[in-house]
C-alpha cells in the first residue's frame, strides 16, 4: 500500500475542501453529487475528507456535477516548509577567535528568512570574550557551567543553568567565564524589522 507524500496530502486536502465547498454553494446534497459524477456516497465522503484523492475521471465528472471547470477544483498547494535536523555528531565547530581555542561555536539553526539564528557556544575559562553588538534582539540561554553576562553601562548578571539573559542587540555585551570551568551557552539572536543575523 502506497503511503501519500505530505504534498500530496495536502493536494487531497484542499482538493476535498474545494469540492465539499463547491457542492454546498450549489445546494446540492451528497447523494445529489455522488449520483452525477456515477460514484458512491460513501466515496464522495471520502473525498470530501482528503483521505482519498479522485481519478482524473472523477474529477471531471465531480466538475460536471456542479457545472463548474474541473481547474476550480484543483487548489494551488505550496510545498511544505522544510525541515532540518542537526546532528551533534557532525557538529563542525569554529572558533569564535582565530588565536583562541578557549571558545569555539556552531550554528544550529539558521533561517535568515525568518530573521532567527541560533549558535551554540562552548567557552573554557577563564575567558572574556569580545565586545559584541548587532541589530535585532539577543536571548543568551545556558545550557550548563555559569557565566557571566555584561551589558556595557546596564549592570552584570551571573548566569546558570536554565537561565537566560534578553537584551536589545544594539548593548555592547560580552560573556565571561572568571576561573577554570567550562559552559555551553546558547545565543539566539532574533532580527527585527527584516534586519538579517549576526
Amino acid at each position: 500500500m502506497s503511503t501519500a507524500t505530505p504534498a500530496e496530502s495536502a493536494i487531497g486536502v484542499a482538493l476535498g475542501r474545494a469540492v465539499r465547498a463547491a457542492r454546498t454553494e450549489r445546494g446540492l446534497s451528497m447523494r445529489a453529487l455522488a449520483a452525477a459524477a456515477e460514484i458512491s456516497q460513501p466515496f464522495l465522503s471520502q473525498i470530501e475528507g482528503g483521505q482519498t484523492m479522485p481519478s482524473v475521471v472523477t474529477l471531471f465528472r465531480l466538475a460536471k456535477g456542479l457545472g463548474i471547470s474541473p481547474s476550480e477544483l484543483l487548489p494551488s498547494v505550496a510545498e511544505p516548509e522544510p525541515i532540518y535536523l542537526t546532528r551533534g555528531i557532525d557538529a563542525r565547530r569554529v572558533r569564535v577567535r582565530e588565536s583562541d581555542e578557549r571558545a569555539t561555536s556552531r550554528v544550529l539553526s539558521s533561517g535568515s528568512a525568518r530573521g532567527a539564528n541560533v549558535q551554540e557556544y562552548r567557552l573554557v575559562g577563564p575567558y572574556t570574550g569580545d565586545w559584541f553588538e548587532s541589530d535585532g534582539e539577543i536571548t543568551s540561554y545556558v545550557v550548563d557551567g555559569a557565566i557571566v553576562a555584561t551589558i556595557e553601562g546596564r549592570g552584570e548578571w551571573e548566569l546558570g543553568p536554565g537561565d537566560a539573559l534578553w537584551h536589545p542587540g544594539a548593548l555592547r555585551n560580552r560573556w565571561e567565564i572568571r576561573g577554570d570551568g567550562t559552559a555551553t551557552v546558547l545565543l539566539v539572536y532574533a532580527s527585527v524589522r527584516g534586519e538579517t543575523g549576526p
